[in-house]
């Protein structure tokens, strides 16, 4: 139970040590547990928590979890392992009702991968006494996996564990279903010497958007992820409750509503049963039943996972780092129409931060190779990278200045020597400035001619662009030149310094923003722009 003191969030939890993690359900099996009362945990910084907790357990604390009592581990693990994770913990804590224990995982087990395999909501959760429901289907399926020869020119037909009518392929070049799949055969081709051609198969396209992709027949996959990512698609485009009876490297058996029955005491038949081709290096689906006769369902089980809903939901997350997890959790209801869980969301924001992270840091590192790719296709180009070496010997990012060979030549020889000025923050874990130097071409639209990315906006960086942009152009005196900016004092005294013989203007709209925040009022902001627009 959480209470308020004067001081801080004092907190009683049990702690749970010395222990591994258990699947199906998802459980932690403690050898030892620890009931702490009347802890400050709102006095404690993670690392801080994390020698606290080494302390009390005399061991290693490198996976620390927490989830309340009121769910299953499979609904509401959410994993400790940053500030902002632990900040999250000490306020999940501060209702008068709340009541969590903390689990320390000591084997690096995936454990959040593991939940996303549990039961998330009610009948989407599925009992794993069911898993052996048949065994003589499962002995058939056994049966299937076993064949040494996945090569399709020795396959025929396929016996399943079904009694319902299952689709099969051959290679026979006569068969219609498949010469439609292929796209390769017309009804005017006709065999060599009566003899049966290989059927091409469909390949599975990871550019196809999310909402076209079904599974088919015979289709081709890299891998089993590429499988399981279309699979995922199809069923939220389309509602249906899809589940794995089998999944591992070689072999995928999915199916429809485990343990839900229509009034005839049948389950949707959906079947799909897809296995590792090894001499074609392809995963390729073998058998499919492709109807359905379920509902629609709106929460849906292991099938849709916080990485789905990371990579669907990463560019919005880059564009506002601050979105909290309940609005990411209406976007995700309102953009596919299911119901997400919010440790789902929680984990998803945090794997689209870990990814965008590591992204960016990929590409910054490879700016050196970026710049001399710009430099080979457009020759003539500016293309100037400063970097900042430590004393460490490490090396960091400072400055990239890029004008291209055909926008200089364009903006000299076919726009007004007028050029605007500005930068603007860059979001993410990066960070930075983006300057800017845009033109207008004789069509009045805008003339983008210079841009660079600096660590901050100031003085210096603005006087290094600057000369870097006049000696593009050719007007290093300035004259004839205009340039028009906000009132950024970097930028001002930077213009003054180097090029004193320029016409510099600052932006009007600029200046009534200032303007406003001492004189408010709507008929002062008119009375401005009329003063803007007199030429006298």
């Amino acid at each position: 139970m959480a209470s308020q003191s004067p001081t801080g969030m004092y907190l009683t939890i049990d702690v749970h040590y010395s222990g591994v993690f258990a699947r199906n359900p998802l459980k932690y099996l403690d050898l030892e547990k620890i009931t702490v009362r009347d802890v400050d945990f709102g006095g404690f910084s993670y690392k801080e928590f994390l020698l606290w907790l080494r302390n009390l357990t005399n061991g290693s604390c490198d996976n620390v979890y927490y989830c309340s009592r009121k769910e299953t581990l499979g609904e509401g693990i959410i994993r400790i392992d940053s500030d902002a994770d632990y900040w999250e913990f000490v306020e999940a804590t501060y209702t008068p009702e709340a009541e969590l224990d903390v689990y320390i995982d000591q084997q690096n087990d995936p454990i959040l991968d593991w939940a996303e395999n549990e039961v998330l909501s009610d009948g989407n959760g599925y009992d794993s006494e069911e898993e052996d429901e048949n065994v003589e289907e499962d002995e058939n399926v056994e049966e299937d996996d076993s064949e040494e020869d996945d090569n399709l020119d020795g396959i025929m037909a396929y016996e399943h564990e079904e009694d319902e009518e299952v689709h099969t392929f051959n290679k026979t070049v006569g068969d219609d279903f498949l010469n439609k799949l292929s796209g390769k055969l017309s009804d005017d081709d006709e065999p060599n010497d009566g003899k049966d051609e290989k059927v091409v198969f469909p390949v599975h396209d990871e550019n196809q958007a999310w909402d076209k992709m079904m599974p088919i027949l015979g289709m081709k996959f890299a891998n089993p992820m590429h499988l399981k990512l279309c699979l995922t698609n199809y069923a939220v485009k389309n509602g249906y409750d899809l589940w794995y009876k089998k999944s591992d490297h070689n072999r995928l058996l999915v199916k429809c509503c485990k343990g839900k029955k229509n009034k005839n005491n049948k389950g949707c038949p959906f079947r799909l049963w897809a296995t590792w081709m090894s001499n074609e290096r392809s995963f390729q689906i073998k058998s499919l039943i492709d109807n359905h006769n379920c509902s629609r369902v709106f929460k849906f089980g292991s099938i849709v996972t916080y990485k789905w809903i990371g990579n669907h939901f990463m560019n919005q997350i880059l564009q506002k780092p601050k979105m909290s997890v309940s609005k990411l959790k209406a976007k995700v209801s309102k953009t596919f129409n299911l119901i997400a869980s919010v440790g789902q969301c929680r984990n998803a924001r945090r794997y689209a931060f870990k990814e965008i992270e590591g992204t960016l840091k990929e590409h910054y590192a490879k700016t050196w190779s970026y710049g001399e790719e710009l430099r080979r296709t457009n020759p003539g180009s500016t293309v100037k990278m400063d970097v900042d070496a430590m004393p460490d010997g490490a090396t960091y990012f400072s400055k990239f200045y890029v004008c291209l060979k055909g926008v200089k030549d364009g903006w000299i020889k076919g726009c007004r020597r007028v050029i605007g000025l500005d930068g603007c923050f860059l979001k993410g874990v990066c960070r930075g400035q983006l300057l800017a130097a845009v033109g207008r071409d004789a069509n009045n639209h805008i003339y983008p001619l210079a841009w660079a990315v600096v660590a901050v906006e100031s003085k210096e960086t603005w006087k290094w662009f600057v000369d870097l942009l006049l000696d593009d152009i050719g007007m290093g005196n300035g004259h004839g030149l205009t340039l028009i900016s906000d009132q950024h004092k970097g930028l001002l005294e930077a213009v003054k310094e180097r090029v004193p013989a320029t016409e510099h203007r600052q932006c009007a709209r600029h200046i009534c923003a200032n303007f406003m925040k001492k004189f408010k009022g709507q008929q002062f902001s008119t009375l401005f722009w009329r003063a803007a627009a007199s030429t006298t």
